[in-house]
Order: structure tokens, then C-alpha cells, then sequence
């Protein structure tokens, strides 16, 4: 078997593979061995990141026969990520320890696009293929190429983690610079197919890079409505001005605001602009994940497809373009923490000079407050300001913007994306009963020029039946100004109320009526509905995820596990159809599911109003101030219950208006509080079990 590329044909990416095996095969001509495989797949998508080839390569023959470096090691299997940068020599530069590369709008980084690709790779190589199993991700060799660059240019290149090649790379300089495996003795990577399930043989990982996703007839639908050309007029006046200030897409749960983010940024891509959607949600990130893969694969002329991530990603880049790729290292070996590092680089980025005074630590012990071993005699410490490489002006990572649960953000935040960006590139869906951080955001600051505040008022997901009723509901719990109007036109709707005070009971009970609903409903499939999950510490002595696990390993159903660490750390999507999503509560803000399941929805509900996320001595402080010699302690405890009840009450209208046909709502007890409430709506709107 010969070399072989697969993936697009007639890209710039292929033409760069197809590139890529003429020097590898004039190089090399046992690459021709039948008992050799090396795959070249152009254009792998992982994590948001673009990657321009993998390389998988595995030799089937005897040790004697392999292929060996320069210094006698034998390379019987490896995977490498190949970053291609076609820039004539000109357009190359060393800046500090880091390659950079010149487009129109700069330079950029190209040591560090080339590491971030290869760790996004090997977090996608961890994605499940069948419930809870994944395989351990395998080492992944870093290649940079320059095949525009002639091997006398660049003398001094840095030593980085990339393998920086010029345009006279060979099969030998290939592997030579390649890592070794020193429990083997020799490059290996993968393990053959029959060996076991835990680790990637060259089969598993061809099929796992090259996989597409296919639709369900709903996310056919969902992804038709994304990519709409035709726009009503209100619609057409704002895309119009677009550029021209804030765009604000602003309503109440179930109201459409994250679709229509959505759809602004495909329109936005349509014409050419690079977008990028900001939230804190991993379970919508993994949601819209799915949903950008089958757009990608089925409409070419949507280029660049938007991508999605989590806001200390986009802290994290923009760190690394201010103070560069160094910087953004030391930081990551000094801070242990995601939080810290954020607060970091929002500091430094809103005020860099102060920052690049400070002393750099000396290791994350003195960071962290314990015993620090380091030398002190090692001379002057170093600055911030010495191992940075700033830039007070660079260009915008993105031309587009779009901040999804803006109302969660903090003003600094905020502050720092209008200057980046300006306030004519960003888009925000602001939740108006959604805010679940301390205090609430807002985004229509005084001084800033404005495109136009959308309202949304009309259910844009659940039928109106099932909004009907989810009105009803609201109206018992006196809901503030819920003002959510059902669509007529999305006829339908069904809310089941199933009690069952046996956890695990619940779960086998609710997945029944979920059978029913796919037997009834052919063309749905299983990761059409959704399960939404309490957390731990709302259950005491109940693990809801584990019962769910189990219920699902018993009946050998397929899942999605958005409650787990390694999937939002991954950034996994569900790519199968048989995969029933889950999530916790605290991940189901703009998701949806045709049939959604709310287990211990009592449970949550009396855990969020119980212990809510308040800034009690915040509150406090605000009361004193606002009322003086006034303040008493009764004033105070009627304020702090008032709050305690709109968290809560926001916490709960996020997950009964995730359904679009079918909401079924589990109770433990039907005498709590959100089972008297819900016994007190017209007994014909919901079925009981």
C-alpha cells in the first residue's frame, strides 16, 4: 500500500498534501512496501482549530527492515500534526524563541499555532466511541513546514517543541527529529488493532479523523434554519448596519437568543468575515460544536465556519498576543488554577504597564503561598516586561465578535472587548432572567455607538402547548415580568410529570417514556433528547449521573456524557445518533432536546433556593449604602430572601423551557414545593405517571 490521502479533494489543504507525499515519496521509495501505511489526512478539525494534515504512519515489517533515524532507532508507528505555512522567505521571522509568519493584518505566531494544534489533536483522539469508553490519547509529533523557505535561510531556528522544516524536507529529516519512546526504544506511537481498546491502533485513528457526523432529520432542520439567506425586514435593518455598533439579541429563556447568535455569525461568514462565539457553557459549546461539523461538511460556500469556545480560551489568545507565546508559557507553568490564570490576563490586559513592572515568581510554590526551595541568590529577579515580547496594538484575533450569556460576564470584561474589538464587531444574547453569576452585566454602556437592542419575546423552541403550560407554571411561582409568548404556529406539546421517589427507579421509569416517544416518533434519534441531570450536592447520598450511567449500561443504550470532565475538557461533541445527551442543570442554558428529561427537578429547585450563589456581605453593603441610618437587620433578611427566590426561580425556568415536544418533569415527592405548584395547574395540561 502506497501513500495515501484522505479527506477533501481540490483545497488548498489537499493540494498542500498532495505536496507533502511528492517529497516524501521521492525521498523515501519504501514507502511503497505494501507492508507500510502512512495516511495523510488534509484539514482536520478538532477543538476549533484548523489543522492543515495529520500524518499516521505505522510499518508492519520486521525490525530489520524499518525505517531508523540517523542515530540507529527504529520507527515502526507515529502520528504528527503538520502545520503548512506557504510564506516566501521574506514573510518569516524569528521573534523571541518563536517562529512568525506575515498575512495582511500582521505577524503572527506560528510556533504556537502549531503547539495549540497539537494538543487540541490529542484531546480529540480522546473523544468516546461508545458510551463512557475512550481510548488514552497517543503522543503526537509536531512538524512545521516551510516549503517556500530555502534551507540556507533561517540559520538560527528556535528550539521549540515544533520541528521547523524548510522547503528540503525529506522522509529522513522527517523522523529524525522525531521523539522516541524510551520503553520501547524506538518511535511507537500506536499498538496493533487486535491488541486492546484502550489505545489507538492506526485503523481506530484513521476511522476517528475521518468520520463525518451524520444528521438526524432534527438537526437538519435546526442547521436549514441556521443558514437561512432570506431575512424578514427587521432583520435585513440590522444586518445592514452591521459594524456600525452593538448588536444585542435580549429575552427570557427559550426566547431564541443563542440561535439567533448563531445565525448571525453564519451570515457573518457568508461574507467572508471570521467569527467566534464566546460562552460559558460546555455542554452548548458541545451543542454547537455538532451542529458547526454538519455545516461544515454540507455547505462550502459558509467559509470560515464559525467556531465556539469558552471564554478563558479567548483570555488566553489574547494574552498570548499582547505579551507572546513565552509569556502565556510561563504563566501556564506558574498558575495552577484556570481562574487564576484568567485573572491574570485580565489584569495584564487592561493594565499592562503596571503588570509588566511586576517581578515574575520564581516557581508556583511561592505562587501558590508554601514553602519556596528556589536559590534567591540567582541575582535580580526578572520582570514580566523581560520575558514578553508586548505589543500595545495588535490585530483582532476574529473580525466578528459574538458573546453568548452576556448578562454573566463582569464590566472589566466587557470593557476589555470593546477595546479590542470595538463595540460595532460584537454581538451579545443578553438573558434577561438568566444571569446566574453574582451580579449582572450590562452590555448597553452610555458611550457607545449602537446598531439596535433586539427584543425577544416568543418562544423560538418549545410548541405552544407546552410553552402554555410552562406560562401557567410561571405565573404560580410569580415569576417576575415572564413574559414569553407561545407560537401559534408551532402547534403541539406535551408535559409528563412522572413521581418516583427511588432515584435510580426514576431514571429506568423516564427512559421508558423516552422509548415510547422514539417507537411513536421513527425519525427521531436517541441524541435528539436530552437529559438534564441535579449535581451532587443537590442529592445528597445520590449520584443521578452514576444511576444514569448504570441504567444505560444495562440496557447497552449509547450516551453522551456532557457531565464529565474529560468531555467538556475535550470539547466532545456527540457524534453518534444513538448517543442520548446529558448534562448536569448548570449546563443546559441553550440547549435543547425534542424530548427532554428533568430528573429531580424538585430536588434542584429546593438546593438552588436553599444555597444560592449570593454575594451576602456584597448585598449587605449595597443595602447600607442605598439606605443609610436606615438600614435594619429586618430590611436586610427580606432583601436577601427576595434574591435567594429570583435565583432560584432563574435556575429553574432555564430547564423547563429546554423541551421543543415533549417535557417530562421528574419529581421525587409530589407534595415539595414545585409539586404543589405543578398540582395546582389544570390537571388536562399534564399527564401524570
Amino acid at each position: 500500500m502506497t501513500i495515501e490521502i484522505l479527506g477533501p479533494e481540490k483545497t488548498s489543504e489537499s493540494m498542500n498534501a498532495e505536496r507533502l507525499k511528492r517529497s516524501l515519496q521521492i525521498s523515501a521509495p519504501d514507502l511503497d512496501d505494501p507492508r507500510v501505511r502512512l495516511a495523510i489526512i488534509p484539514q482536520v478539525f478538532a477543538k476549533g482549530r484548523e489543522i492543515d494534515c495529520v500524518l499516521v504512519f505505522e510499518d508492519n515489517r520486521a525490525a530489520k527492515e524499518m525505517f531508523y533515524t540517523t542515530k540507529g532507532v527504529p520507527v515502526q508507528s507515529f502520528v504528527a500534526c503538520v502545520e503548512i505555512k506557504n510564506h516566501s522567505p521574506d514573510d518569516v521571522r524569528l521573534h523571541g524563541t518563536h517562529l512568525e509568519v506575515k498575512y495582511d493584518d500582521g505577524w503572527h505566531d506560528a510556533t504556537s499555532q502549531a503547539d495549540a494544534q497539537v494538543w487540541a489533536l490529542k484531546d480529540f483522539q480522546q473523544f468516546s466511541y461508545a458510551g463512557k469508553a475512550r481510548r488514552n490519547k497517543t503522543y503526537v509529533q509536531s512538524v512545521l513546514w516551510l516549503p517556500r523557505v530555502p534551507s540556507d535561510a533561517l540559520p538560527e531556528l528556535p528550539n521549540g517543541r515544533s520541528g521547523i522544516f524548510r522547503a528540503d524536507l525529506t522522509w529522513a529529516r522527517l523522523i529524525d527529529g522525531f521523539e522516541v519512546n524510551p520503553a520501547q526504544r524506538k518511535v511507537q506511537t500506536l499498538v496493533p488493532a487486535y491488541q486492546d481498546g484502550k489505545h489507538h491502533s492506526y485503523e481506530s485513528l484513521v476511522k476517528a479523523l475521518t468520520d463525518r457526523v451524520e444528521p438526524t432529520r432534527l438537526d437538519l432542520r435546526r442547521v436549514n434554519a441556521l443558514t437561512q439567506k432570506r431575512f424578514d425586514a427587521d432583520k435585513q435593518a440590522y444586518i445592514r448596519k452591521m459594524g456600525s455598533g452593538l448588536l444585542m439579541f435580549r429575552g427570557r429563556a427559550g426566547t431564541g437568543k443563542t440561535f439567533a447568535l448563531i445565525q448571525m455569525a453564519i451570515h457573518l461568514a457568508r461574507q467572508g468575515e471570521r467569527t467566534r462565539i464566546v460562552t460559558y457553557n460546555h455542554g452548548l459549546i458541545s451543542d454547537m460544536a455538532r451542529a458547526m461539523t454538519i455545516i461544515r461538511d454540507r455547505h462550502e460556500d459558509i467559509s470560515p465556519v464559525p467556531e465556539v469556545e469558552t471564554r478563558w480560551m479567548l483570555m488566553h489568545e489574547l494574552f498570548g498576543l499582547a505579551f507572546g507565546g513565552d509569556a502565556v508559557s510561563r504563566v501556564s507553568k506558574l498558575y495552577g488554577e484556570l481562574e487564576e490564570r484568567e485573572a491574570l490576563f485580565l489584569r495584564a490586559l487592561r493594565h499592562p504597564d503596571p503588570f509588566l513592572k511586576e517581578a515574575v515568581p520564581c516557581c508556583a510554590n511561592k505562587v501558590s503561598g508554601k514553602n519556596c526551595h528556589c536559590d534567591q541568590r540567582q541575582g535580580k529577579a526578572k520582570t514580566w516586561s523581560d520575558i514578553s515580547v508586548y505589543r500595545e496594538k495588535f490585530p483582532p484575533p476574529y473580525d466578528y465578535l459574538l458573546v453568548d450569556e452576556g448578562q454573566d460576564w463582569t464590566t472589566e470584561h466587557r470593557d476589555l472587548m470593546y477595546d479590542v474589538f470595538g463595540p460595532g464587531r460584537v454581538i451579545v444574547a443578553d438573558g434577561v432572567d438568566q444571569f446566574v453569576d453574582r451580579s449582572r452585566c450590562d452590555w448597553d454602556r452610555g458611550d457607545i455607538s449602537k446598531n439596535r437592542i433586539v427584543p425577544l419575546r416568543t418562544s423560538r423552541r418549545t410548541k405552544a402547548a407546552t410553552c402554555d403550560t410552562i406560562n401557567d407554571v410561571a405565573r404560580a411561582l410569580e415569576v417576575p415580568d415572564w413574559d414569553v409568548e407561545p407560537d401559534q404556529a408551532m402547534a403541539g406539546g406535551r408535559i409528563t410529570v412522572l413521581v418516583e421517589p427511588q432515584p435510580y427507579r426514576a431514571i429506568q421509569r423516564a427512559l421508558d417514556l423516552l422509548g415510547e416517544d422514539l417507537v411513536t416518533q421513527p425519525k427521531m434519534r436517541p441524541v435528539d433528547a436530552l437529559m438534564c441531570l441535579p449535581p451532587k450536592d443537590a442529592t445528597p447520598g445520590t449520584n443521578y449521573c452514576n444511576l444514569f450511567e448504570r441504567a444505560q449500561e444495562k440496557s447497552h443504550g449509547d450516551y453522551w456524557r456532557g457531565y464529565d470532565w474529560e468531555t467538556r475538557k475535550n470539547r466532545e461533541y456527540p457524534s453518534r445518533q444513538s448517543a442520548l445527551r446529558a448534562v448536569l442543570y448548570q449546563s443546559c442554558r441553550g440547549m435543547e432536546g425534542w424530548t427532554t428529561l428533568c430528573m429531580g427537578l424538585d430536588q434542584f429547585y429546593d438546593h438552588a433556593t436553599a444555597k444560592p450563589d449570593i454575594d451576602i456581605e456584597g448585598l449587605r453593603d449595597d443595602l447600607k449604602t442605598d439606605f443609610g441610618f436606615l438600614f435594619s437587620k429586618a430590611a436586610f433578611e427580606e432583601k436577601l430572601a427576595a434574591e435567594r427566590r429570583v435565583y432560584a426561580l432563574n435556575w429553574l425556568m432555564i430547564p423547563l423551557t429546554r423541551s421543543m415536544d415533549h417535557l417530562i418533569i421528574h419529581l421525587t415527592d409530589s407534595e415539595s414545593v414545585l409539586g404543589r405548584v405543578l398540582q395546582g395547574v389544570d390537571y388536562d395540561k399534564i399527564r401524570w405517571q
